[in-house]
């Protein structure tokens, strides 16, 4: 085998184990991106729901005061 296919071929090597590495990394940064998303989505419908229930508390609020005036 020539000098130049032995280089060529670490040369290919080296660039397989970077592409490996580049992939493994991505993949790991894409496992933490989906769990992080997830989390965002637990505490917004956790906000969302909360909103919602001082809305309806705010909502009997006013209904309670608004029948104080009717009466």
């Amino acid at each position: 085998m020539k000098l130049s296919e032995l280089t060529q071929k670490a040369n290919r090597g080296a660039e397989l184990q970077r592409h490996n590495r580049s992939d493994g990394e991505l993949k790991q940064q894409h496992e933490v991106l989906l769990s992080t998303l997830l989390r965002e989505q637990q505490l917004h419908s956790t906000a969302t729901d909360e909103h919602k229930r001082r809305v309806n508390e705010i909502k009997l609020d006013i209904s309670e005061l608004l029948s104080r005036f009717e009466s």
